[in-house]
């Protein structure tokens, strides 16, 4: 029996495949295509990272206001660089707490504890208020009402644009969608 019996397509002038050069000319263009769509791929994911934190944001305020109703006591929610206390600035951008207020003060202190931290992604550049209040955050009553509401927060990304998270004057929180600058 010769050799090119046990060759698959009956031997040498019947090989199938491709060469090398074939298949360095297609791993050529396909990196040339990965390198085109990365750039646009990080804009996707930096967009999705901002959306993602403004959600989180709202969902936290939906939470804080659910406990204050269902606890009966004020829930307040506030800023914080360190997880552990209240900021006294309107910066948001490293974190927030939600605790049960037992005096109402946004302090976190004596008797409050701490239901919910937020620690944000490092992607996301600033979160800061647009509310003159002398201390940030706001309080959800027993009965759902909020004060020190009626304010925004602007989220921006380091490359992404910004979103804005707006609070009502009865508390409740929602996202603008994106490129929107005002509550109103």
């Amino acid at each position: 029996m010769d050799q090119g019996s046990f060759l698959i397509g009956g031997g040498a002038l019947g090989a199938r495949g491709f060469s090398l050069l074939e298949l360095m000319v297609v791993l050529a263009l396909a990196l040339g295509l990965a390198a085109l769509a990365v750039p646009s791929y990080q804009g996707l994911l930096q967009r999705w990272a901002l959306s993602t934190e403004a959600q989180a944001l709202v969902e936290d305020l939906r939470h804080a206001r659910a406990q204050a109703l269902a606890r009966g006591q004020p829930v307040s929610v506030c800023p914080s660089v360190d997880g552990q206390v209240c900021a006294t600035h309107a910066d948001w951008g490293q974190g927030w707490l939600i605790f049960l207020d037992a005096d109402g003060n946004r302090v976190l202190a004596g008797e409050d504890r701490v239901l919910r931290q937020h620690r944000v992604a490092a992607s996301i550049e600033s979160i800061t208020s647009n509310s003159g209040a002398s201390r940030a955050g706001l309080t959800y009553q027993p009965n759902g009402q909020a004060r020190a509401a009626g304010q925004g927060l602007s989220l921006r990304g380091a490359a992404a644009g910004s979103r804005l998270v707006c609070i009502s004057m009865q508390g409740r929180a929602v996202v603008r969608p994106e490129g929107q600058t005002q509550c109103a």
